[in-house]
C-alpha cells in the first residue's frame, strides 16, 4: 500500500431527510496519524458525518474509502472490521461488567467456545500495557468516573486493531485535568499511527492536538486547511458565516447592588464536601464560581436546586432566611431557578413538545380547575422561544429532536418562565455550539441588565472570567479566591487558584 495513501476519505458524501439536505457533497481526507478536527455549529452535519462513517446510516450518494479501498458498511459491525471505532459522547459498555470484561467484548479469549475470568484480565492486562493505560480491571465500569470510562471505550476500540478513531465531544463532560489526559492520549495514538477524527466544540483543544480542521455549515464542508495557517477567529467566522463578534461582558464595573441570594457557613460531610462556604449575589449581578470537578463548586449549585438536603448553613434569598433547601420543589418556591448540567437526564423530558417542556415548570400557573388553558400555555412558550432565540420547525416538535444547543435554549427558557429572583446555572453552554454559546452569553447578560441574579458554576475558565462581574475560585470545598472585576488576562490566576496547570 501507498504509503501516501489515506486511511480514510469521503467523496461527494450526501445525506437527506426527506427535503432537509443535511449532508451535500462533503469531501475531505485523513491520514495515518493525523488528528483532524471536525467543526461547526448544532445541526451543522457533523453528527450525520460521524453516524455515516461509523456504518450508523447509509449516505444517499458518495463514497467512502479505507486505505483507498472503497468500502460500504451495512452495520457498525461493518465499520469496525474495516477498522473503524466510533466513541460516541454518550459511552456504550456493559456497566456491570467489569473493565476487563468489557475491554474484551466481542472477542472473549479462549478455545472452543469457553474462557474464564484469568484469560480475560491477562488478555485485557497485555492491551492496557501495550499502551501504557492503567486501569482497574477488575471493578465494575459503572464504578468508574468518566475519565476513565473514555480510556475503557479508546483501549477497547484499540484493542480491536482499529486504525481510525472518531471521537464525539470526548471532553465535553471532563474537568481540565481530565480532559489534558485524555487529549495526551489523542497525541500518543496518533504518534502510533491511528488516524483520528475529532468532533468538539472546543477550539482551544482543536489548536492544541488537532493538525487540520474541516468546518462544516448547513451540510457542507465550507473550510479545511492545516491548524498551523488558521486561527481560531477564522474558524470561527467559517462555522457561523460572518465575522464573530468579541464578546467580554465583564469590560465595565457594575455597581453594588441589593443582596438577592446570601449563603453563610455552608458546610458538608460528605464527599464532595463544602466547608464554611458563604457568598453573597446582587441583584442584577453575575457571580461566578469556577473549580475542577469534585471541587465543591458544582455540589453549591446542586443544593440550590435542591438536592442535597445533608448540607447545614444559612441561606436568604431577597432578604428571606429559608429553613431548608431540601426538595427542588422548595427550591422553586423560594424564587431560585436551578439550571442542572445535564439536560438530558436532569432538565428535560425528550418526548415531550417544545411548548410543553418550556411550561413544565410553571403549570400550576397555566390551569383553570385542573386543566391546562392551552392558549395560554401556547402563547407563553412563544414568548420564551422568542426570549432564547430557539430555532426549531415548530413548538410541537419534540425536544428530543432539537440540536444540541436549541434544547439548551429550551431548559434555560423552561427555568425562566418562573421569572425567579435567582437563576443557578451549572455548565450551561457544556456541549454547543461557538453561536448557541454567544447567544446564550448574550441572553444571560440582558437578564442581568433586567436585574436578574445569577450564579454561574462552570468548570470552563473562559465563560468564568468572560462573562462573570465577579468570580469565586472553589477549591477543596472552601472558596479560596475571589477576583473582583475578571477578564480574559485572569484565566492563570483562576487556574492556579484552582488548583489546574499554570
Amino acid at each position: 500500500m501507498d504509503a501516501g495513501t489515506p486511511a480514510l476519505s469521503v467523496d461527494g458524501l450526501g445525506k437527506q431527510y426527506g427535503r432537509q439536505r443535511v449532508l451535500e457533497s462533503v469531501s475531505f481526507s485523513l491520514r495515518r496519524g493525523e488528528v483532524a478536527a471536525l467543526l461547526g455549529e448544532n445541526g451543522a452535519g457533523k453528527s450525520t458525518m460521524a453516524k455515516v462513517l461509523a456504518g450508523a446510516i447509509s449516505p444517499d450518494h458518495g463514497t467512502v474509502a479505507v486505505d483507498g479501498r472503497p468500502v460500504t458498511f451495512a452495520s457498525p459491525r461493518s465499520a469496525l472490521l474495516q477498522g473503524i471505532s466510533f466513541m460516541p459522547q454518550e459511552l456504550i459498555y456493559v456497566p456491570r461488567l467489569t473493565v476487563a470484561e468489557n475491554i474484551c467484548l466481542g472477542r472473549l479469549p479462549g478455545r472452543l467456545g469457553s474462557t474464564s475470568p484469568r484469560a480475560i484480565r491477562r488478555r485485557a492486562q497485555d492491551e492496557a500495557q501495550t499502551f501504557d493505560l492503567d486501569l482497574p480491571l477488575d471493578r465494575s465500569m459503572d464504578s468508574l468516573p468518566l475519565a476513565q470510562q473514555q480510556q475503557v471505550e479508546i483501549l477497547k476500540a484499540l484493542a480491536r486493531r482499529s486504525r481510525i478513531l472518531l471521537l464525539d465531544e470526548p471532553t465535553a463532560a471532563l474537568s481540565s485535568r481530565d480532559s489534558d489526559q485524555l487529549l495526551q492520549l489523542t497525541t500518543t495514538l496518533a504518534a502510533r499511527g491511528v488516524a483520528v477524527l475529532y468532533i468538539s466544540h472546543r477550539l482551544d483543544e482543536v489548536f492544541r492536538v488537532c493538525d487540520t480542521a474541516h468546518v462544516l455549515r448547513n451540510g457542507r464542508l465550507v473550510s479545511s486547511s492545516p491548524v498551523r495557517d488558521t486561527s481560531p477567529r477564522e474558524v470561527i467566522e467559517h462555522m457561523l458565516g460572518r465575522p464573530p463578534e468579541e464578546i467580554d461582558f465583564s469590560s465595565e464595573a457594575r455597581p453594588q447592588s441589593r443582596p438577592v441570594l446570601e449563603l453563610t457557613g455552608w458546610h458538608r460531610d460528605r464527599i464532595p464536601a463544602l466547608r464554611d462556604v458563604s457568598l453573597v449575589v446582587g441583584e442584577g449581578e453575575i457571580v461566578g464560581l469556577y473549580g475542577v470537578r469534585g471541587s465543591g463548586a458544582e455540589t453549591i449549585a446542586e443544593t440550590l436546586g435542591g438536592l442535597h438536603a445533608d448540607v447545614t448553613g444559612g441561606t436568604v434569598v431577597s432578604g428571606r432566611p429559608l429553613r431548608h433547601l431540601s426538595t427542588p420543589l422548595a427550591a422553586h418556591r423560594a424564587g431560585i431557578s436551578y439550571v442542572p448540567a445535564d439536560r438530558k437526564s436532569q432538565g428535560l423530558v425528550a418526548i415531550l413538545p417544545i411548548v410543553q417542556s418550556l411550561s413544565l415548570a410553571v403549570l400550576r400557573s397555566l390551569t383553570r380547575l385542573g386543566v391546562v388553558r392551552r392558549r395560554r400555555e401556547a402563547a407563553a412558550a412563544a414568548g420564551l422561544a422568542e426570549q432564547v432565540q430557539l430555532r426549531a420547525r415548530s413548538l410541537t416538535q419534540p425536544v428530543g429532536e432539537l440540536s444540541g444547543g436549541n434544547q439548551q435554549k429550551v431548559l434555560v427558557g423552561s427555568r425562566l418562565a418562573a421569572k425567579p429572583k435567582v437563576l443557578v446555572l451549572q455548565e450551561p453552554t457544556r456541549g454547543v455550539d461557538v453561536g448557541a454559546r454567544l447567544e446564550l452569553h448574550r441572553l444571560l447578560r440582558a437578564l442581568a441588565d433586567e436585574g436578574t441574579g445569577q450564579l454561574l458554576v462552570t468548570s470552563d475558565v473562559e465563560e468564568a472570567v468572560g462573562l462573570s462581574d465577579r468570580l469565586l475560585v472553589v477549591r477543596d470545598g472552601r472558596i479560596v479566591h475571589e477576583i473582583t472585576h475578571p477578564t480574559h488576562a485572569s484565566q492563570p490566576e483562576a487556574l492556579q487558584a484552582a488548583g489546574g496547570p499554570e
